[in-house]
């Protein structure tokens, strides 16, 4: 089971996060993010991934629509991924594919059976990995927001590529959504996040949220 900690812009987060074993590490950066979700700077970000072990996979997440732009940040922080959370035009989801060898995730909004799969179809040829996650209050991700896990399994069981699941997960809730999804991947921000009148932004994360959250991943995997 891979296991994707993601919303982080601290290097304590991503290296607590990496010592208890999760597979890869999301940024968010470039275009729309979330009330009180402060993006961090390229230069922050660029000198954390260079403190991450091989084998552990970076991932701009970003909802940057322009082609030029997602490459040109991507290069810089030197990711070795991006997860275009946006519904770009398949012919510009096709010159991304075609301009990088890095790992390309794409965020799929879960809605209604019918446009759901259909997405799911039209974008698989152009990505490694799918996400399924909600969309709420006119946000994709990091809304805290539970996703339609029945819908999300029929789209797992006809997926040719792996699939993370992504919306409402946290330690409490993901051993009962990945025993009826059964994905290839676990996706968490706000479920292993902490807040405090001191710090009421979005990024920062709870270390022992984020242990339970890939132990429970992990375990569920070898049932």
């Amino acid at each position: 089971m891979l296991v994707k900690i993601c919303g982080v812009s601290r290097e304590e987060d991503a290296i607590k996060a990496i010592k208890h074993g999760a597979d890869a590490i999301g940024f968010v950066m470039g275009g729309l993010v979330l009330p009180l979700e402060v993006e961090p700077q390229a230069q922050t970000v660029r000198e954390i991934i260079k403190k991450f072990p091989k084998g552990v996979d970076s991932f701009l997440v970003t909802h940057l629509t322009n082609i030029k732009d997602i490459l040109a940040l991507s290069d810089y922080i030197d990711s070795t991924g991006i997860q275009i959370s946006e519904d770009l035009p398949l012919s510009e989801l096709k010159k991304i594919r075609g301009l990088t060898s890095k790992k390309i995730i794409k965020t799929v909004v879960v809605k209604d059976e019918p446009s759901s799969i259909k997405k799911l179809k039209q974008v698989e040829p152009y990505c490694d990995y799918i996400l399924l996650d909600t969309r709420h209050g006119g946000y994709t991700g990091g809304t805290g927001v539970t996703n339609d896990w029945n819908l999300c399994s029929k789209m797992v069981e006809i997926a040719k590529k792996p699939v993370y699941l992504a919306g409402g997960l946290a330690p409490e809730n993901l051993s009962d959504a990945l025993e009826q999804v059964k994905p290839q991947g676990a996706d968490v921000s706000t479920g292993v996040g902490t807040y405090s009148k001191d710090y009421p932004r979005k990024d920062k994360k709870d270390e022992k949220k984020i242990k339970r959250f890939i132990e429970v991943a992990k375990n569920e995997s070898k049932i």
